[in-house]
């Protein structure tokens, strides 16, 4: 049960005490129905042996179809390492979150090229081809806000003219509060103050990575530089930049080879969705199955450093007539306000569901209530 007080970035003019409010919600389990016909799952690979001082993280996935739909699975219980040109085997442990594998830094030398090994439960082996360490160059981000966008532009440089293949990610994390504040929690059936901040649950952070592939190529250029490249554009109306806002912008330089394949992934998955609705046969990585040499795995196994920056902005940065949000919300129009906005306390009784949950408790709209380390 949960008690409202009504107030918007935690201005509250009136407090509002709902009683007998009664929580009925369900949580579900996502199912997978077995199998029982003879459809193809295709291995996925994604991530890069990293030389640099960052850690290794590979996601491998299943992919198949149940009817017309894409499913995707984790690839669980695997056996995943990297191997040197040079003889050294480092081993990638599976992580807490399924279908991830990967340790901190390798202490790998750039300088050497690596390959990536991959058994899986069912016995079968996946094994790459060596590719060379690619070392990605410091850039400078900046941001410029336009008349109703937030942009953010790159701009980086290789003096030896070796980088040439980009790709670029970013992990974005905002802060958001709920549209009514709970002063109030039940302890033993009885209702009693929360003690702030340890009992707050209007305020969350929320992270989110790009599933963008963003690339880049100097190739056809008479230098090897990038000059404010378009990483990200955020709008006006978009909640996220409401209070404060994050953006960590990584980059990585491939080989022709891995540009090519990224490319045509791209373009897949802007055609027709995601990775998981791409037709397999028309990616061809450098990855294969020694088990069946006929068997399609998608994936491109790279090597290198990677450079990241990360920039934060607050609300105070922006124009004060910047923002163009719609300050209806269906919390306050669910709810009966008082005629007379000068009685200090109304008793308003309500059926409750997740969405008033939703309305006064941030955990429901996605986020954590974890402070980011380098929040302001």
């Amino acid at each position: 049960m949960l008690t409202f007080s009504h107030g918007k970035h935690i201005k509250a003019k009136i407090s509002l005490i709902i009683m007998g409010c009664i929580v009925l919600y369900a949580c579900k389990e996502r199912f997978l129905p077995e199998i029982k016909d003879n459809n193809l799952s295709y291995l996925v690979v994604e991530g890069l042996i990293n030389t640099g001082a960052d850690s290794t993280i590979y996601t491998l996935s299943r992919t198949f179809k149940l009817g017309n739909k894409p499913i995707e699975a984790p690839e669980k219980g695997a056996i995943v390492q990297v191997e040197s040109e040079a003889g050294g085997t480092y081993v990638l442990p599976a992580l807490p979150k399924p279908g991830r594998y990967g340790r901190p830094s390798l202490g790998l030398d750039p300088t050497k090229k690596y390959r990536l090994r991959i058994r899986t439960t069912d016995k079968r082996e996946y094994l790459s081809d060596f590719v060379e360490s690619k070392t990605s160059q410091p850039f400078e981000l900046k941001h410029v806000v336009g008349d109703t966008t937030l942009n953010f532009y790159l701009t980086t440089h290789d003096p030896a003219g070796k980088s040439i293949y980009y790709r670029h990610s970013y992990i974005e994390t905002w802060e958001y509060q709920t549209d009514l504040i709970s002063y109030f929690k039940i302890v033993n059936d009885k209702r009693v103050p929360r003690e702030f901040p340890q009992d707050d649950i209007s305020t969350c952070w929320h992270t989110f990575p790009s599933h963008e592939i963003i690339l880049t190529s100097t190739a056809n250029l008479s230098e090897d530089r990038l000059n404010d490249k378009l990483i990200l554009s955020i709008g006006s109306t978009e909640k996220k930049i409401n209070i404060e806002y994050s953006i960590l912008v990584k980059q990585s330089v491939l080989t022709r080879e891995g540009f090519e394949f990224y490319e045509s992934l791209r373009k897949n998955t802007e055609s027709v969705g995601t990775i998981f609705d791409a037709q397999p046969s028309q990616l061809f990585g450098n990855i294969r199955s020694t088990t069946n040499p006929s068997e399609t795995v998608i994936g491109f196994i790279s090597a290198g450093s990677v450079t990241e920056k990360r920039f934060i902005i607050q609300l105070k940065d922006f124009p004060s007539n910047w923002f163009a949000l719609d300050d209806k919300s269906i919390c306050e129009e669910s709810l009966r306000m008082p005629t007379d906005i000068r009685q200090p306390f109304i008793v308003v009784g309500i059926t409750s569901s997740t969405n008033y949950l939703y309305c006064a408790d941030c955990i429901y709209s996605g986020g954590n209530r974890v402070r980011p380390p380098y929040w302001k």
